[in-house]
């Protein structure tokens, strides 16, 4: 199916408050039916006006994304709801798949297949995967096989997947493919793109058929999302006779958010300060002694509780995401207080601890003390 076909809106058009007119449209119509959900709501929505630098090996050119998610919570607190809720406000193609143990690589990129025409003629075509859509969302992806897992991170890192077919002749062997065009064409490797990788995470780690997630996998992550049980109030609403009848209306399309993120990217400056405490606060969670002073009460602390902590790459992620806290908070500057609004969403999924430290305290409290260790610049 292709996207309803429009001119790409006009740069000089878009204005913040016909951009901020938009993202409390598609918030409003999202949780149309959904309760107690308005915080991950909000920031799933304005992940779709962030942009993320990536090398585009089709077009040997680096381009715009948007970011990679991940949220987590317990079963039945509307996760999927949510997710589906925004593709229809935006008119997404959505696909969704669940993370089970016995998922090959093949069941989420796609395989070749023998078709056979009605003159009895066969041949063999490619099959695309779930994900060849906008928005490509994974189910307890933790609970896939580490091999099937990092099927995603081709597609994650490069929008791109590369078909493999060891049948065929190396002439007609399958070539790279762009996720997602929003032609809706396979093939559309010049055309404008959005595309999506939508995780969830099952709580229980130590559940039967539950795997850790990569790091490959989770580095690629922008944005963590916890998704708590709804307070007592907004519960009682989830019955049949307040959502029986309710539906999403589509509010915009992928056109006008990617034209609004374009804008937000190239419009919102990233101030010195706040270029500097990105870049301090995430080599702060690194233990390596090259890195931080093991002498210094910040490397004691990390000796002791962090094994492995956010790599060079998180600084296109923290940036990206503070971009976007920055333009919805009003200014159109990033400062430091906007990086330090967002730094947990972004860093904490990443942090690895001791073995053995998990027992005595979590991921959140470790990035906490490091937030607290790290001195945020005063803004001038």
């Amino acid at each position: 199916m292709e996207q309803n076909k429009r001119p790409v809106i006009a740069r000089e058009d878009i204005t913040p408050n016909y951009i901020r007119k938009i993202e409390q449209k598609i918030r409003a119509e999202t949780t149309t039916w959904l309760f107690g959900l308005e915080r991950p709501a909000e920031l799933l929505v304005r992940s779709l006006f962030m942009r993320l630098p990536y090398n585009d090996k089709l077009t040997r050119s680096m381009k715009l994304a948007p970011p990679n998610i991940m949220f987590a919570g317990s079963t039945g607190i509307g996760k999927t709801a949510l997710i589906q809720s925004i593709s229809f406000a935006v008119k997404a193609q959505e696909r969704r798949i669940q993370g089970t143990p016995d998922l090959m690589p093949q069941d989420i990129i796609g395989s070749p297949t023998i078709v056979e025409d009605l003159k009895g003629n066969r041949t063999i075509q490619f099959k695309p995967g779930p994900i060849f859509n906008h928005l490509f969302f994974v189910d307890e992806a933790n609970r896939m096989r580490p091999q099937t897992g990092s099927a995603l991170i081709e597609a994650m890192e490069e929008h791109s997947i590369t078909p493999k077919n060891e049948y065929l002749a190396e002439e007609f062997a399958m070539k790279r493919l762009p996720l997602f065009p929003l032609s809706g064409k396979y093939d559309d490797v010049e055309g404008e793109r959005f595309f999506m990788v939508l995780l969830t995470q099952n709580i229980l780690d130590d559940e039967a058929g539950a795997f850790p997630n990569p790091m490959a996998v989770l580095d690629r992550i922008s944005m963590f999302i916890p998704i708590d049980r709804p307070p007592e109030e907004e519960e009682r609403k989830i019955r049949a006779e307040n959502v029986e009848g309710k539906s999403i209306q589509p509010v915009t399309d992928l056109y006008e958010i990617s034209a609004c993120a374009d804008w937000i990217h190239h419009n919102i400056k990233l101030s010195a300060l706040a270029d500097k405490y990105i870049t301090k606060l995430l080599r702060n969670t690194d233990p390596d002694p090259r890195v931080t002073d093991t002498e210094s009460e910040l490397g004691r602390f990390l000796k002791e509780y962090v094994q492995v902590g956010a790599s060079p790459r998180v600084n296109y992620h923290l940036e990206a995401v503070a971009r976007s806290e920055t333009f919805f908070a009003g200014s159109n500057e990033v400062r430091p207080e906007h990086v330090k609004a967002v730094a947990k969403n972004v860093i904490v999924h990443r942090l690895i601890l001791k073995p053995g430290k998990e027992f005595k305290t979590t991921k959140e409290e470790v990035f906490e003390e490091i937030l607290k260790k790290t001195e945020k610049p005063p803004w001038k």
